[in-house]
Order: C-alpha cells, then sequence, then structure tokens
C-alpha cells in the first residue's frame, strides 16, 4: 500500500469458526494514474480513484483485491496473483528432453513449475435503485438489409429478461446487466449497473472430476439466484469437507429471478502457464471484473469533477 494510505482493521473467520478482528489489513488510498476520465479535443479531466485493498497469503501464493471506485460511477475489483510459484525437482536438467515438460515448465535446472488454475467467485448483491431487479441479457446480432439498400447489414441490440434461475447459468460475453424492475431514468430506460467480465478461463477438467466436483461454481463465469441469507459462500460453507454438487450447483434451481432481490456471482478463472520470468517470484498478474453504470445516471457522472492543470 502507498505511504500515504488509511489503514483499517478488517473481520475473518477464525479456525474455530468464529468471528475474529485482525487489525490494520485493509488499506484505502486515492490513485491519479494520469489516465484521462473523459477527453475531447482539448477538454478532460483526469481520472481519480479510491482504491480499498485487502492482501491473502494462501501458501505459496499472494493475492491482491482491489476494489476501485472511480468519479464516473464505476467499481473495477481487480485481483493480482503474486508470490512464488509451486515447483517440483525433476530429473530432467531442462526441456530439451521430449516430454520433460508436459506438465509444467522448467525454471531452473532440474526445477519444474507445475501448470495450474486459479478461480474466485465474487458475489454481488447489488440492489440497484432498491431491492427489486430484474437481469437483462442484451446481445448484438447482425441485420441483413434489402439489396436495394447501399449497406448489406446493420447490428441491432436485443435486451432479454431472465426469468428463471436456469436461465441465469451464463458463460457468454454478452451485455449482463442488473438492473431495477421499478425505477427508470429521464429516458425511459430502466437504471441498471453492468458487469463487465475481463479475460477469463473456463475449467478443462472433467465435470465428475474430484476438484470441478468439488467447487462446482466454476462450471459457469456467471450465476443469478434469489438472495437467501445463508447463501453467502460459490462452494458451500464447508468446502474442505463438502460433497459434490454443494453451493451454487445446489442453489441454482428454477426459483423466479424478474423481480426479485437478486444476487450475481461472478467467476474469475485463469490458467498458469509458468513462465521463466514468473521465477523466483512471480511479477502480479492481473485479472478484473468491473460494475459499469448503464444508465443508472442521465449523464456522465464524471462531468463536474475540477480540472487538476
Amino acid at each position: 500500500c502507498p505511504k500515504h494510505a488509511v489503514f483499517i482493521d478488517g473481520l475473518i473467520a477464525a479456525d474455530t469458526g468464529e468471528p475474529q478482528v485482525k487489525e490494520n489489513v485493509i488499506c484505502m488510498f486515492e490513485r491519479a494514474n494520469g489516465d484521462p476520465t473523459w477527453l475531447h479535443d482539448v477538454d478532460g479531466r483526469q481520472d481519480r480513484s479510491l482504491v480499498a485493498r485487502m492482501i491473502a497469503r494462501l501458501g505459496n501464493y499472494d493475492y491482491i483485491v482491489d476494489w476501485v471506485f472511480s468519479a464516473d460511477g464505476q467499481i473495477q475489483v481487480r485481483l493480482g496473483a503474486t508470490g512464488i510459484v509451486a515447483t517440483m525437482n525433476t530429473l530432467e536438467k531442462d526441456a530439451t528432453t521430449p516430454g520433460a515438460d508436459a506438465y509444467g515448465r522448467f525454471v531452473d535446472e532440474y526445477v519444474k513449475a507445475i501448470n495450474h488454475s486459479h478461480y474466485f467467485s465474487f458475489r454481488f448483491d447489488l440492489d440497484v435503485d432498491g431491492p427489486v431487479n430484474d437481469f437483462h441479457l442484451g446481445k448484438v446480432e447482425r441485420t441483413n438489409l434489402d439489396d436495394d439498400s447501399p449497406r448489406k447489414s446493420i447490428w441491432e441490440f436485443y435486451d432479454q429478461v431472465l426469468q428463471s434461475e436456469a436461465d441465469g447459468r451464463l458463460n457468454g460475453h454478452d451485455y449482463w446487466r442488473v438492473g431495477s424492475s421499478e425505477a427508470n431514468n429521464s429516458f425511459g430506460y430502466p437504471t441498471s449497473y453492468q458487469i463487465m467480465a475481463g479475460m477469463n478461463a473456463g475449467p478443462k477438467i472433467l465435470e465428475d472430476d474430484w476438484p470441478r466436483s468439488r467447487a462446482g461454481f466454476v462450471d459457469n463465469k456467471l450465476w443469478i439466484t434469489q438472495y437467501k441469507p445463508d447463501e453467502r459462500f460459490a462452494a458451500g460453507d464447508f468446502p474442505t469437507q463438502s460433497q459434490p454438487g454443494e453451493g451454487l450447483p445446489s442453489w441454482s434451481t428454477d426459483e423466479d429471478i424478474s423481480e426479485q432481490d437478486i444476487v450475481v456471482w461472478y467467476t474469475m478463472g485463469m490458467h498458469h502457464v509458468v513462465r521463466a520470468e514468473d521465477w523466483p517470484v512471480m511479477p502480479v498478474l492481473w485479472h478484473e471484473v468491473t460494475l459499469r453504470p448503464f444508465d443508472f445516471f442521465d449523464r456522465n457522472a464524471a462531468m463536474t469533477l475540477e480540472r487538476t492543470d
């Protein structure tokens, strides 16, 4: 965290399951990275964000979680993986032996870093303009024009409100939005926030393979469920002792998600094929998902930013 950050305490679950206060584990700071938040011709404003950061050390890896709040209403959730990659000793000295790097890549003589994947689930209980929301699935599709048109084709935007949790198991990168069922902006559009996925990776192992069957939330990049206060953890309450199918796979049924209090679960996945540059300590590799206002405001919320020059 930068020197000007303010540190606050956090609440975690201890080994016994009881709540435990950890001191100074979250830092908050402002950041101006030199990027514009908007720009046209000679006029523009510099972006300035508020960052809330937490770092978790899990075994050999360290994960940095940043919540970045921008003046235009965007909320970016960034996850940075760093630390020391898992390695194994080998009989081969390097990758010149055919097949020596089938399951990992050499980072030193007789040392191979193992291929692996990381998955995270983010639970977004957005409550856009109140708890009664819809989930909008938007698609951009081509429309072919008549032969007498000077153009051959255009694209149009189609918006569908999903009705059930079974419809809310999504893997595409369409327009995903949580919108109010009751409030509109000045132009008649439902106020909403868009979930913009970053680079993502789905599972490569079989569905009935033990690691995947116990972490069934990885099967979909997005899940939409009705809000239930006891449904908080994507892999279930006790993932290290769980049976296959617990968590999101058992919660996602055919319940109604139209005009309901809904929760959106975003799965962030990354396959790590280790580079030589990831050794001996891995530089931070960032992945992100962005919550972006979509017709939530009537205009650019960052228009009132003061000049910094």
